[in-house]
């Protein structure tokens, strides 16, 4: 069965607040991430396109519109987010607190705004403001890490 959820957060003024963080200017970064399968974390202010299947937690909705199309088999509830067990399709959020984790395969994320946090491990490459294509690590205890922004 195919589903939407969309929810658009009271806090207008985390919307406006995205809207200029996303203006253009020399601050303004973009990283691009695509992994075959592992484990990819995400936190930042700007705009997010995420999509893969496996498991998805999304956290902190309160600070971001988030538009969530595909399947799942289960979702958890949690303050202020939720679990996406066997999920299989796409996130679009934009906002000043996006915090995802997509645990699976297939993974594609796309993100452009003033600052972010991206921890990688798997089978996967990251390029950070059009740089060369870098891998994630693939070690049960070690990450790929990119920070950038302030």
């Amino acid at each position: 069965m195919k589903r939407r959820l969309s929810l658009a957060s009271g806090a207008a003024l985390a919307i406006l607040l995205a809207s200029a963080i996303l203006a253009s200017g020399p601050d303004i970064h973009e990283l691009s991430v695509r992994g075959s399968h592992g484990w990819l974390k995400f936190k930042g202010i700007g705009k997010i396109h995420l999509e893969g299947r496996g498991t998805l937690v999304v956290k902190n909705v309160s600070n971001m519109n988030l538009d969530l199309q595909g399947t799942w088999d289960r979702i958890d509830p949690q303050a202020d987010g939720a679990t996406y067990w066997g999920f299989k399709g796409s996130l679009d959020a934009y906002g000043t607190g996006i915090n995802v984790d997509l645990r699976g395969w297939d993974q594609v994320m796309t993100f452009r705004g003033r600052e972010g946090r991206a921890w990688m491990r798997g089978e996967g490459t990251y390029s950070l403001d059009g740089g060369p294509d870098l891998p994630w690590v693939d070690h049960p205890d070690k990450w790929a890490k990119v920070t950038f922004g302030r």
